[in-house]
């Protein structure tokens, strides 16, 4: 004869169990939501893939960007796709790798170069127009 005890639990484990599966199922396949990647509320200094592309890897691998000035190292805009708004209190840190001039995108977490937007303008030399 089974004591009181275990016709009592055994009904109360199983339910338990049963609960915690379906807490667990319900987990696994309820989608990811991924938002769309829209643009800002006013347009970026400089629009490119940092902006709109959600295609690209480029914007998942690097989610918030900074768009700097690298002869002065300041910054002139900046995007955070995760928050589709600008970075919060963004810091611009200088890489050996930036340029000595021209405006670049860099990210917003390492200061890693990601893409030379302008070159600074060159002098013409003195001699013959091109024809």
């Amino acid at each position: 004869m089974a004591s009181p005890l275990i016709r009592i639990a055994a009904p109360l484990l199983v339910g338990a169990l049963a609960a915690a599966g379906t807490i667990v199922a319900s987990a696994l396949s309820r989608g990811r939501e991924q938002h769309a990647l829209t643009a800002g509320p006013r347009p970026l200094a400089v629009e490119g893939w940092w902006s709109s592309d959600a295609s690209s890897s480029l914007a998942h691998a690097h989610p918030a960007v900074l768009i700097v000035d690298a002869d002065t190292a300041t910054l002139i805009d900046s995007w955070d796709r995760r928050i589709r708004d600008r970075v919060h209190r963004p810091v611009v840190r200088r890489t050996p790798e930036w340029p000595a001039a021209g405006r670049i995108v860099v990210d917003a977490a390492t200061g890693d170069l990601l893409t030379v937007l302008s070159e600074p303008e060159r002098p013409r030399e003195r001699g013959m127009p091109a024809t």
